[in-house]
This record gives C-alpha cells, structure tokens and sequence, in this order.
C-alpha cells in the first residue's frame, strides 16, 4: 500500500509539473500579424522570466521591440503586454494553450489578429 501511495504521489507530481512547464508563456514563439494597414507581420516574439516577472520583446522585418510591460495569468493563461509601435501604443493580449498562442494587438480601436506557436 505504501508504494502504491509513493506511486501515484510521483505521477500526480510529474503530471503537474508538466502541465505548468507546457502552459507556460516564457519561452520563443513564431508569430504573425495580419490585416493592419501596412500589411502583414511576421517573427519571432521572446517572453522571458525571472524573479520580478515577464519580459518580452518582437523581432521581425521592422527590426527589434521591445514590451514596455508583460504579465502572464498562469490561472487563466492570459498573457498582455504593451509596446510602441512606430509612436503608437501597442497592446497584446493572447491566451496560451499549450504550444500555441491566439489573440490581438490593438491600438485605440483597431484590432488586429494575432497567432503564435512555440519554437521548438
């Protein structure tokens, strides 16, 4: 009986650790942009942690951004950031689902798509 509990004790650990690790935000992420009035946007978004929290920045044709502020909603599994963006403010908001991302970044009101999948 007590290796059974000793047993179902590790696997309930594992699986929870792994569940936490897999809906992380931190981490490279391919993404891209569509329909914003200068077309398309394509790259790889970097969100990193540490002990005071998230940071993150966006590169692609446009060169590097960074996040002026990230946060990440490990219950909900909501990740917002906001960011400048040739002089204008910026938000993203995305949900992370495992090894995907899918939401918006909007500006006063427009709003534009968002996708994202982990790099590997």
């Amino acid at each position: 009986m007590k290796n059974f509990i000793s047993t179902v004790s590790i696997i309930a650990l594992f699986l929870s650790a792994t569940s936490c690790a897999v809906n992380k935000a931190a981490g490279s992420w391919d993404y891209s942009v569509t329909g914003t009035p200068q077309g398309d946007y394509s790259g790889v978004m970097v969100i990193t942690q540490d002990k005071t929290g998230y940071a993150g920045k966006l590169t692609g044709q446009t060169g590097e951004i960074p996040f002026d502020k990230v946060s990440y909603d490990k219950k909900q599994g909501k990740l917002s950031g906001n960011f400048y963006f040739s002089g204008y403010p910026l938000s993203l908001t995305a949900t992370v689902i495992k090894d995907a991302m899918k939401g918006s970044i909007s500006t006063g009101d427009m709003e534009f798509p968002l996708t994202a999948n982990r790099k590997k």
